[in-house]
């Protein structure tokens, strides 16, 4: 079930998951006193497809 799991989630949103826990361990070159661009693009990332998973959810459920 994990592989199929893999398989559903697109590429850009494992990547975002992945620079998240990266800069819960260290800093990037990026990063500065107002925040990190990297870091912000990640999180809309995966904001925005969990908003897709739960508008996705909604509709089937109305069904």
């Amino acid at each position: 079930m994990g592989e199929e799991l893999l398989t559903r989630v697109p590429f850009a949103v494992v990547l975002a998951s992945y620079c998240i826990e990266f800069h819960e361990r260290n800093l990037c070159a990026k990063c500065n006193d107002s925040g990190c661009p990297r870091l912000d693009d990640a999180t809309f990332t995966l904001d925005r497809y969990r908003a897709d998973g739960l508008e996705r959810y909604r509709l089937r459920r109305a069904q």
